[in-house]
C-alpha cells in the first residue's frame, strides 16, 4: 500500500517514495486549500454542495463548474506523488483514496499532546514536551490558517503549544536549566506575544543567569507591551516577578503600578487640593508656562472675607473670623472640582486656580462657592467678596 506523508505546521508538503508536493509548486491559494481540506476530511466523501459552499460561496453562476475544473487541477498537480488515482468520484462527491495511507504530522501532534496530558512521570513528560515543541513549527500555514473550517484547530494547536513550552519550564527551572528556558520562552513568544506567563518565565530565567539587566529590560518591555495592546498597567504575575529581581539585586527601585497605588493613596479626598501657599505658587508658576504655550485659558479666583457691614478694612483676626475662615476652607474643598487648587493667601483670604476654564464658568464657582458659604455660616455675621481674573503670561 503506498503511503503519503503530509505536514500541515509550517508549510503543506506532500511526500512519498515517489516524490513530493509542496505550496510553491501549487501555485495557488485556493488548490493549496482544497487539497488539504480533502485530505484532513479524508475519512468520508465530500460532496459538491459542501464543497462548493465552503470555497465558492460567492460564487458565480456556475459553481459546480468550477469545481470540477479546481479538482482536475488538484489531481494533476498530485502526479508529482505518483500514478495512483489519488481522488476518487463517487455519486455526487469526490474522496481522497481509502487505499492510500496518509501520516500527517497534525494528528502525531494531537497524539503527543493527548500522551502529555495522560502520564505522570517527569522524565516522560520533558520528552513529550520537547517533542510537541518541535513539532509545532508556528502552527499550521499560512495559507489556509485564516479559514473558518480549520481555525478552531489553529487556535487549539496554538494552546497545546503553549501549554507545553510552559510546563517544560516548570520541570528546567526547578533544575536551573536557564538557558534552556530563555531559547524556548523567546521562541514562544514569537507565537504569542502578549502570553504573560511566557514573559514571566523569560525573565526568571534571565535573572536566573545574573542577566539582571536584560531581566529588568524585558519587563519593562513587557509592561509597555500589555498596557499598549491590552491597556493594562503592569499585570500582577510581572510585578511578582519584578519584585523577586529586585530583590536579589538589592536594587532601590519601583515599578511604575506601585508608585501610580503610593503617589494616589490619598486619592479618595474629594473636592480641590487645599495646599500650603508656596505650594501654590510653584503650581501657579508652572499653569502660567503651560497656558503660554498652549495658549489656553485659565482663570484665578480671591476671595475675602470680612465682616457684615464693615467697609473699613484691617479687620480684627478674632474667633469668630478664624471659625468663619474654617467653615470656608471646608466650603472650597467640596464645592470644586477635583484638579483645582487653592491656598490660604493670608489670615482673611483664599486664593482658588481654576484650570481649563472660561470666564463665564469662573462666576458660576464663584457665585456658588459664596451661597454654599453663606448657607453654611449660620447667624454669623460675616460675608464673602470675591476677585477673578484671568492668568496671563508676564510681557
Amino acid at each position: 500500500m503506498k503511503k503519503v506523508k503530509m505536514q500541515l505546521f509550517g508549510s503543506l508538503l506532500l511526500s512519498c517514495d515517489s516524490g513530493n508536493l509542496g505550496e510553491e509548486k501549487l501555485r495557488s491559494n485556493k488548490l493549496t486549500r482544497l487539497l488539504a481540506y480533502l485530505l484532513i476530511h479524508r475519512g468520508s466523501a465530500l460532496t459538491h454542495h459542501q464543497l462548493i459552499e465552503v470555497f465558492w460561496e460567492d460564487a458565480g453562476k456556475n459553481p459546480e463548474g468550477a469545481l470540477k475544473n479546481m479538482m482536475y487541477r488538484v489531481r494533476n498537480e498530485l502526479k508529482a506523488l505518483g500514478k495512483e488515482k489519488f481522488i476518487c468520484t463517487v455519486p455526487g462527491a469526490y474522496r481522497w483514496n481509502p487505499e492510500i495511507e496518509v501520516e500527517t504530522d497534525y494528528e502525531a501532534f494531537e497524539q503527543m499532546v493527548a500522551k502529555l496530558r495522560a502520564t505522570v512521570d517527569q522524565q516522560e513528560q520533558e520528552t513529550l514536551c520537547r517533542s510537541i515543541i518541535a513539532g509545532y513549527k508556528n502552527n499550521i500555514t499560512a495559507k489556509i490558517a485564516d479559514e473558518s473550517w480549520i481555525l478552531p484547530k489553529v487556535i487549539w494547536y496554538q494552546s497545546a503549544y503553549l501549554d507545553a513550552v510552559k510546563q517544560l519550564c516548570t520541570i528546567l527551572g526547578p533544575e536551573e536549566r536557564w538557558s534552556e528556558v530563555e531559547m524556548i520562552c523567546h521562541h514562544a513568544l514569537q507565537v504569542d506575544a502578549l502570553d504573560e506567563d511566557i514573559h514571566c518565565y523569560l525573565i526568571r530565567s534571565l535573572s536566573g543567569q545574573k542577566k539582571y539587566d536584560l531581566a529588568l529590560t524585558q519587563y519593562e518591555k513587557a509592561s509597555r507591551l500589555f498596557y499598549e495592546n491590552m491597556g493594562i498597567q503592569n499585570p500582577e504575575k510581572l510585578q511578582v516577578v519584578f519584585s523577586q529581581i529586585t530583590t536579589e539585586t538589592g536594587e532601590q527601585r519601583t515599578d511604575i503600578g506601585k508608585f501610580l497605588e503610593e503617589a494616589g493613596e490619598q486619592i479618595g479626598m474629594q473636592g480641590a487640593f487645599f495646599c500650603d501657599y508656596q505650594i501654590f505658587r510653584q503650581i501657579y508658576q508652572m499653569e502660567m508656562r503651560r497656558i503660554n504655550r498652549l495658549g489656553i485659558a485659565e482663570f484665578i479666583i480671591l476671595f475675602t472675607l470680612r465682616r457684615k457691614y464693615r467697609i473699613q478694612t484691617g479687620e480684627k483676626i478674632d474667633h469668630g473670623m478664624i471659625e468663619g475662615m474654617n467653615i470656608l476652607e471646608r466650603v472650597v474643598r467640596a464645592s470644586l472640582r477635583m484638579g483645582d487648587v487653592a491656598a490660604k493667601y493670608s489670615p482673611i483670604q483664599v486664593a482658588v486656580l481654576l484650570p481649563i476654564c472660561t470666564y463665564e464658568a469662573g462666576v458660576q464657582v464663584a457665585d456658588r462657592i459664596c451661597n454654599n458659604f453663606r448657607e453654611s455660616i449660620g447667624k454669623r455675621r460675616l460675608e464673602l467678596l470675591y476677585e477673578l481674573a484671568e492668568l496671563s503670561p508676564p510681557g
